[in-house]
């Protein structure tokens, strides 16, 4: 069952692009603040059901937890504003290509601040991904400021999260009520310049904005289910199955571009991932 709720987590991720495509109408910094202030409100009814609610509010009187999870929020809400961008502006391709550097990413920081080491098939590995984005980087016109961004912040908070000590959802319920003033304030002040989407387009639509905070629990209640079951690393083979899916969905539903260059570049990211995917299973325990 563990497999089946990873499985289900990462295809989740991959077909939200479409929920996303569906909130176009909306600019991405007005999606950003609803999704924080819906999924706060959503977490906070899984935490009260959950029986996490003493440890959610013991949190706030811990100046190290807030501390930490002040940075997190931070992280996750610039990732989610740059995936959520990229999504609505025709850079999908972009975005998948974020979420296949997350774990390099998170294997350089881990050999930064952590002092991890690597074996030579796993340099081999990091280095065709450092070519296939520095494919992308030379055509100035192309560079991957999405998916380099998406890779840094889920990256960083990663790192981050690491620090926490606090359970899953109260870990995200404390971070999504650090940024909920800003978000309020920020839509306060759209709203009286006239520049929210909310009210606007109907019920129906204003019902689909609040559903972003729905849509962002589902995928983190399969996760943590599924992390606790499954071992890391075929946890972390099996995140490839998101940016996979953008990828082909952004591709061949979207018609977005896909060219020799990019063609190029994804090979040497693919063949990266095969390599050191093959090193980790190689390595895993029976």
């Amino acid at each position: 069952m563990g497999k089946l709720a990873a499985i289900g987590c990462y295809a989740y991720w991959g077909l939200v692009v479409f929920y996303w495509t569906w909130l176009d109408k909306v600019e991405s910094q007005e999606i950003l603040m609803h999704r924080v202030v819906w999924t706060l409100v959503a977490m906070v009814v899984v935490i009260y059901f959950r029986g996490n609610m003493s440890e959610y509010l013991k949190a706030f009187r811990d100046w190290y937890v807030i501390k930490w999870h002040l940075v997190a929020a931070s992280l996750l809400a610039l990732n989610w504003y740059l995936f959520v961008y990229g999504v609505t502006n025709g850079r999908i391709t972009d975005a998948s290509l974020g979420y296949f550097l997350c774990p390099f990413a998170t294997i350089l920081w881990g050999r930064f601040f952590e002092k991890e080491t690597l074996n030579y098939l796993q340099l081999f590995a990091i280095i065709l991904v450092a070519v296939g984005v520095g494919r992308l980087a030379f055509n100035l016109n192309d560079f991957p400021y999405v998916a380099t961004g998406i890779a840094l912040t889920w990256s960083s908070y990663s790192v981050v999260k690491k620090r926490s000590k606090l359970e899953i959802f109260s870990s995200l319920g404390m971070e999504m009520t650090l940024l909920a003033p800003f978000a309020l304030i920020s839509l306060f002040w759209f709203g009286r310049k006239g520049e929210l989407v909310w009210g606007t387009q109907g019920a129906g639509y204003d019902w689909l904005i609040v559903s972003t905070g729905v849509a962002t629990l589902i995928p983190l209640l399969l996760y943590s289910y599924a992390v606790r079951r499954v071992s890391l690393t075929n946890m972390g083979l099996l995140q490839y199955i998101m940016p996979t899916m953008a990828l082909v969905i952004a591709v061949f539903v979207f018609g977005e571009p896909f060219g020799g260059v990019r063609l190029f570049a994804f090979s040497c990211i693919w063949i990266g991932l095969a390599t050191y995917g093959y090193d980790s299973l190689h390595k895993a325990p029976e």
